[in-house]
């Protein structure tokens, strides 16, 4: 199979890359999405073994509420705690969150199209067809300073696992600890 991103080497060599697999498995078996996108630090090639997995879920327009509904059966089932973030300003988004038994944040992002989302800059379809780039507007790379400027309402428990990150990152590899106001 031809690679889908010019990083997917180093990403097939994570840790989390069976949890992707897994997440690619059950999307592309799912009667309401259309597929998915990658972002964050796999998308750039910067995975260590405490990288999030950060995605969007194409939802097709007109189909939310039904994926909505389904999202429970997107984690499988190995999960030490899950939780959902919606904004009322976007009623056709909402960020279903989870970590695995082995200690990985899953975040997903169920998005259609008109729903105002936009995909920050890089951007890999892992599911369905590269056109899925194309149905969002896209933006640059979310800075370190934009998270500053405009904290997240960050869930506690995604908050401790964000210490638990940047604490162990600190502890193992000073420096690495300062990566942004959420540890990523």
């Amino acid at each position: 199979m031809p690679s889908r991103w010019p990083h997917e080497e180093t990403a097939r060599g994570a840790r989390q890359w069976p949890i992707l697999e897994r997440l690619i498995q059950r999307v592309e078996a799912s009667p309401t999405l259309d597929g998915m996108v990658l972002l964050g630090s796999f998308a750039r090639g910067v995975v260590d073994a405490l990288s999030d997995l950060d995605l969007v879920l194409v939802v097709p327009d007109g189909g939310f509420e039904a994926a909505w509904a389904a999202r429970a059966e997107l984690r499988g089932g190995s999960m030490l705690a899950a939780w959902d973030q919606r904004d009322p300003g976007f009623p056709r988004a909402g960020a279903h969150k989870w970590i695995t038994g082995d200690l990985v944040l899953v975040e997903c992002l169920l998005a259609t199209p008109s729903s105002g989302v936009r995909l920050a800059e890089p951007a890999a379809v892992l599911a369905g067809g590269r056109e899925l780039l194309d149905r969002f507007p896209r933006r640059p790379p979310v800075t370190r300073a934009e998270m500053a400027a405009h904290p997240l309402d960050v869930h506690p428990i995604e908050r401790a696992y964000d210490q638990l990150k940047e604490d162990v990152r600190r502890t193992l590899s000073p420096g690495l600890g300062d990566r942004g106001p959420r540890g990523r």
